[in-house]
């Protein structure tokens, strides 16, 4: 999930990171811009470094202080242990008091809970836990690579506007039937890998992959209970906020300038992303 096949077919060179070629990587060193992985980032002031220029500004040193939470903890992980506790509470307090609250309902939402546009992510079926199981088994598969591609901050954005727009979704699409459950964010999350395969011209991994997502839906029609409304509108928003986030994006420095210029999005996937 982390690299993106065949490159050299399509005239593009992947951006790695410095210390790990293996991991393709979209973020930079605040100091020297090179591009650094989710376990090589450490957080210094508004950005990240790199571990030769921490130790540069530490005089010496290699590591900070909590550098293995910084380096191996992912929001992804904490957006699971929500879920899985919000899901302890729901068995736990009764007459399905958490459930009850924390899930979408349009008319609801119109008489000021807005909140339910957000919390219906983090609750799950009452009395099905596979739904929350195989809801965090996706998170985790498709979470964690997009968070060490994106950082983390772009990816909870995303994931947060994926969530937003499943909730939205179902507000004007099926606005009296409720809706609970994480797959709006991870059906976000399917379409922001699916805007990378794009943008990093991976037409043949975008094609197959458009086509497991087409026929899950497909299969999901003949499935009670599941809210098309709410993963079509989380898959778009998904897609919608990683085009968002391209502005705020620090472009590549002079050390590509030799390269011919590139046209629309696609300049800002040459460096970080």
């Amino acid at each position: 999930m982390e690299n993106f096949p065949n490159y050299m077919n399509y005239g593009q060179s992947p951006t790695v990171c410095v210390n790990h070629p293996d991991r393709v990587s979209y973020a930079q060193c605040g100091r020297c811009n090179r591009a650094v992985c989710g376990e090589c980032q450490t957080a210094q002031g508004a950005g990240v470094v790199c571990p030769d220029c921490y130790r540069d500004l530490k005089g010496g040193s290699s590591k900070a202080k909590g550098s293995f939470l910084a380096r191996h903890w992912h929001i992804t992980y904490t957006l699971i242990l929500i879920n899985v506790v919000v899901y302890g509470l729901q068995q736990i307090i009764p007459f399905r008091w958490v459930y009850n609250l924390g899930m979408m309902s349009g008319p609801r939402v119109h008489s000021g809970e807005y909140y339910r546009l957000i919390t219906h992510g983090f609750v799950h079926s009452q009395n099905d836990p596979m739904h929350m199981v195989w809801n965090m088994i996706y998170l985790f598969i498709f979470g964690v690579s997009l968070e060490r591609m994106m950082g983390r901050w772009k990816f909870l954005f995303v994931y947060m506007a994926a969530t937003l727009g499943a909730g939205l979704s179902v507000y004007i699409f099926a606005y009296y039937r409720g809706a609970v459950g994480a797959s709006g964010g991870v059906y976000g999350l399917y379409g922001a890998f699916f805007v990378i395969l794009i943008l990093r011209r991976q037409k043949d991994t975008a094609r197959l992959f458009i086509l497991l997502i087409g026929i899950g839906m497909v299969q999901n029609l003949f499935t009670p209970h599941i809210s098309h409304a709410g993963h079509i509108g989380g898959l778009i928003s998904g897609a919608l906020a990683t085009f968002l986030i391209l502005p705020f994006v620090k472009k590549p420095e002079s050390s590509e300038s030799s390269e011919p210029p590139q046209q629309g999005l696609q300049r800002w996937f040459k460096g970080r992303y």
